[in-house]
Order: structure tokens, then C-alpha cells, then sequence
């Protein structure tokens, strides 16, 4: 089974292998048949490697080593990495809203070819079916950098479509692909920024969800009649490691070894339950 960076560096590299080709086909058939707009959204398409190196880039940062200077390691590279990739995104998003604007303020039809017809159709359905692959591996690697990847993915295939719609539809509905275009980015734009908002929480740190920090609470409980006042529950991420830190309350007359015993069970417990390094602090019960 591939390794969780191993996963990075394969989705990456296809990614800007597909895209290169994508580039070079529809680069070739805009320049042949004289069409400005499948010549544009062939750039587009190119542009979506540099999205792919980011996460490349992000994932190798990631696993370096803790060091002196990141004794936690470098795991936040990829949030950052992420952040990147939404902005991205989003200027993506713009442009699209931008290009729709335009084209309906100025009425503009384009030409018919079902060759450039063709072309966009295969390259929407390539950049789609990469988008699903990218999305399944972002979601099931808790990877949000392989997520704004394959919604990149996804809006050069919403492109593609749109585009083909332009050619289709000119000669009668001259307005459906502009229409669609500003809809669609405005969808992408609210995308790429939740996607930057959820990434910044990683690296600001956030608090626990209500049912969880209650499942968590509870666990502790369970594990000695001894425990109180578990507080200070805070959680942070760095890349696929996490760390915890809590407090709990021991009565103060407990032996030393006993309290330790039971603080490194908590840390055991939460550990074999979550897959997280658990820190906890001791403190004496209040009277």
C-alpha cells in the first residue's frame, strides 16, 4: 500500500502529466482552427500544474524530519500548501467570473467545429474523471491540498463544457454560456474560500467540536473514578500528525506513580482511539 506522501508526489505528478497533454492538444487545435477561446482555456489548463506542483512541493516540505527549529516537524507546509492551492482557486474563480462578464457585455458568439467541439468534450470528461480520483484520495487521506487540487481539476472541465456550449449554442442562444460561466465561478469562489478559511484553522488552531470533546471526556472518564475536571482539551494539526494537549484534576494526597500511571493511560486510551500524541497536565483537586 502507498505511503500517505507517496500518495502526494503520484497525484501531483499525474495531474501535471495529463495536464501538459490536455495543454499541447487543445494549444494545436485553437492554433489550427483559429479560436481564441480553446487557445485560452488551453493556458488555463497548463496553469493547473502549478496548482499540482504546489502540492508536490507542499508534500515533500511535510515530511521532512522534526529538527531543532520545527521539533514538531514540518507537517503544516501542506495547510500552507492548501492555502495556496485555494488561492488559487479563487483567482481562478475571478477570472472565469470575469471572462463570463465580458463575454455577455459584449454579446460575443464564437465559431462551430465539431473538432474544437470534440476536443473540449474529451478534456472535460479527462479533467472531471481526475478531479473524482483527486477528490477520493483528498478525502480519504484527510489531504485538503489534494481537495482545492481536484477542484481545480474540476473547473477547467466546467470550462471546457462552457465553452463547447458557446460554440453550440452561438447561433441561437449567444447568452447561455456566459450566464452559466458566472453562476458556476461564483460557486467556485465560495469553494476556494471555504477551502482557505477550513485549511487556516489547521495552522490558528481551533476548538474541538462539541461531540467530540464530549466522546473524549467520556473515554477519560472511564478509565479511573480518580479523574476530574478534564479542561484545557486543545488539539493541533500538523499535516497528517496531531498533537493534544489536556488538563485534569487528581486528588492531591495520590502517589506520584499512581497519578502518572493513570495520566499515561489517558494518553494510551486517546491514542489507541484516535491515532493522536496525547500530552496531559496534572493538577490537584480542588477542595
Amino acid at each position: 500500500m502507498l505511503s500517505r506522501r507517496t500518495i502526494g508526489y503520484v497525484e501531483g505528478i499525474v495531474s501535471i502529466i495529463i495536464n501538459t497533454i490536455l495543454f499541447i492538444i487543445k494549444y494545436l487545435v485553437g492554433i489550427t482552427y483559429n479560436s481564441i477561446a480553446v487557445i485560452t482555456e488551453s493556458i488555463h489548463t497548463l496553469s493547473d500544474s502549478l496548482t499540482s506542483a504546489v502540492v508536490i512541493i507542499s508534500f515533500w516540505i511535510a515530511y521532512k524530519p522534526p529538527d531543532e527549529e520545527h521539533p514538531f516537524g514540518h507537517g503544516r507546509a501542506e495547510s500552507v500548501g492548501a492555502i495556496v492551492v485555494g488561492t488559487l482557486l479563487a483567482v481562478t474563480a475571478y477570472e472565469l467570473l470575469n471572462e463570463s462578464v465580458r463575454r455577455y457585455l459584449s454579446s460575443e458568439s464564437m465559431m462551430f467545429n465539431w473538432v474544437l467541439i470534440v476536443v473540449l468534450l474529451l478534456s472535460a470528461i479527462v479533467k472531471e474523471l481526475l478531479a473524482r480520483w483527486s477528490l477520493r484520495l483528498g478525502i480519504k487521506y484527510d489531504s485538503k491540498a489534494l481537495v482545492g487540487d481536484a477542484w481545480h481539476h474540476r473547473s477547467d472541465a466546467i470550462l471546457s463544457v462552457l465553452v463547447c456550449l458557446g460554440i453550440l449554442l452561438s447561433s441561437y442562444y449567444w447568452w447561455v454560456d456566459s450566464v452559466l460561466g458566472m453562476i458556476v465561478s461564483t460557486l467556485i469562489m465560495f469553494i476556494a474560500i471555504k477551502l482557505v478559511i477550513n485549511t487556516s484553522k489547521d495552522i490558528m488552531g481551533y476548538k474541538l467540536p462539541s461531540k467530540l470533546e464530549v466522546e473524549i471526556k467520556d473515554l477519560i472518564s472511564s478509565i479511573s473514578k480518580d479523574i476530574s475536571d478534564i479542561h484545557h482539551i486543545h488539539i493541533h494539526k500538523y499535516g497528517e500528525h496531531t498533537e493534544i494537549t489536556l488538563h485534569i484534576r487528581l486528588p492531591p494526597n495520590m502517589r506520584l506513580s499512581e497519578a502518572h500511571e493513570i495520566a499515561s493511560k489517558v494518553e494510551e486510551e486517546l491514542k489507541n482511539r484516535y491515532g493522536w500524541e496525547v500530552t496531559v497536565h496534572i493538577e490537584p483537586t480542588k477542595e
